[in-house]
């Protein structure tokens, strides 16, 4: 095939998926979850066939808008029905309670404590702080959040006003 041709069937896909992207509403890779990922695998690889000629760009876009249709099927599905959302993206789990690791919920993320480690060393909790932790929540897009103990929280700027007005008392 042509050199042109191919570079003119790129273009075709680039555009097609830049316009459909947008129209997903998504803004950063961080807001994608795992049935996300899954559908961008699915579109790389119909881009795959369209660049190298397997298929038609007719074909191309009929495919990808199948998908895209899917997707957003599922995502109204979603938004309608919390027990559904669970199924297609998981639910939120409690990975470590007053300090120590919640091992059920561990193993259904098919993590260990090696990677709660790592999670938790990412929001700034070495493994001797762990006590420190009321609770760990790992979200649907896999990132934790963190709830200290009230004693274990960093001081804010109004903890350092409070205690300036103590120290003129």
């Amino acid at each position: 095939m042509d050199l042109w041709r191919i570079a003119v069937r790129a273009l075709a896909a680039y555009i097609y998926l830049a316009v459909t992207t947008r129209a997903s509403g998504k803004r950063v890779i961080s807001q994608a979850t795992p049935f996300d990922f899954v559908v961008s695998l699915i579109v790389g690889d119909l881009i795959d066939d369209c660049i190298w000629a397997e298929v038609s760009v007719a074909k191309f876009g009929a495919a990808a808008s199948s998908i895209f249709f899917c997707d957003a099927v599922v995502k109204l599905l979603s938004f309608h029905s919390p027990r559904f959302l669970h199924v297609v993206n998981g639910r939120p789990r409690g990975i470590l309670r007053e300090g120590v690791p919640n091992r059920n919920e561990l193993r259904r993320e098919q993590l260990n404590e090696l990677d709660l480690e790592h999670l938790l060393r990412l929001d700034g909790l070495d493994r001797d702080k762990w006590t420190d932790a009321r609770m760990a929540v790992l979200e649907r897009d896999h990132e934790t959040s963190l709830i200290l103990t009230p004693g274990a929280e960093p001081a804010t700027k109004q903890d350092a006003v409070r205690a300036m007005e103590l120290l003129k008392t």
